[in-house]
């Protein structure tokens, strides 16, 4: 069986994007967080998730010039922030990036949320896309109504919607939308900062395949055709979180139980009220 850090996802202009990514966020520290990217790269993580907001983009340049890999054998993503949504901003901002990288391109970029000024983002993204600077772009928390909206006045689908998703939060709805317009679903907080007290079916699961609870979470994410970024700055999570989704596989019964999981809750700021006005 192929091991899941070696599978990729054709994204809509046919990118392929890695299905398990090393997530960044609030890794801050330079000594460790450098130690914690340089361990993930090395044990086989291709992708690596950062955004603007993360101050972080030193870091993970450092780590990669420490790391076993070149740049070219990796796909990062970046992501703007909602202070830096106009057309201008956004593309001083890229540009940015790229010298805090030390990159001349991006594997992906993404809208961070949906805030006022999504939209006018997404569009200088595409801007960048056409001038061939970013091999794919994209959102992140988008919901249904949001995509709806972005698709019907941009030129350019987007490929990727990152959005919060794990086991009591899978929104099903979102899902359906994705596949049915062949936009990739990223999931962050997969593992619920392991919040497990309220999942007991996901406890059950993870003691009859003796893996850890979050490692069902990120199995399901991937069995539902998700792509998934679990964070970690300590060497035996890094490598746990990576391998044992590949020891096991969910039945198709009880991925349709872990679907309708109660109660329902979201972890993370709320996409429909958040940095809107």
């Amino acid at each position: 069986m192929e091991k899941f850090l070696n599978k990729n996802v054709k994204l809509n202009n046919g990118v392929e994007m890695p299905m398990v990514g090393f997530g960044t966020y609030k890794i801050t520290d330079p000594v460790q967080g450098e130690e914690a990217i340089v361990e993930a790269i090395n044990f086989g993580y291709r992708m690596i998730d950062t955004a603007d907001i993360y101050q972080n983009h030193a870091i993970v340049k450092k780590a990669i010039a420490k790391s076993t890999k070149t740049r070219q054998d990796l796909f990062i993503t970046s992501k703007i922030w909602n202070t830096d949504q106009s057309r201008d901003k956004t593309l001083a901002s890229f540009n940015r990036i790229l010298t805090e990288l030390d990159t001349d391109y991006l594997d992906l970029v993404l809208v961070h949320w949906p805030a006022k000024s999504g939209n006018e983002c997404y569009h200088a993204l595409e801007e960048l896309y056409k001038e061939g600077k970013v091999r794919a772009i994209g959102v992140s928390n988008y919901l249904v109504d949001d995509l709806k909206g972005l698709i019907a006045e941009s030129e350019i689908k987007p490929m990727v919607d990152q959005v919060e998703m794990h086991p009591m939060y899978p929104v099903l709805d979102l899902q359906v939308f994705a596949k049915e317009n062949d936009i990739q679903i990223e999931s962050w907080r997969t593992m619920m900062g392991g919040q497990f007290d309220d999942a007991s079916y996901i406890v059950e699961l993870s003691e009859k395949y003796h893996v850890q609870p979050s490692s069902i979470a990120l199995r399901w994410a991937l069995q539902s055709g998700v792509v998934i970024i679990p964070k970690s700055v300590h060497v035996d999570r890094i490598k746990t979180n990576a391998s044992q989704i590949d020891e096991f596989v969910l039945t198709d019964e009880e991925m349709e139980k872990i679907n309708v999981l109660e109660p329902s809750k979201r972890l993370g700021p709320d996409p429909l009220v958040y940095d809107r006005k």
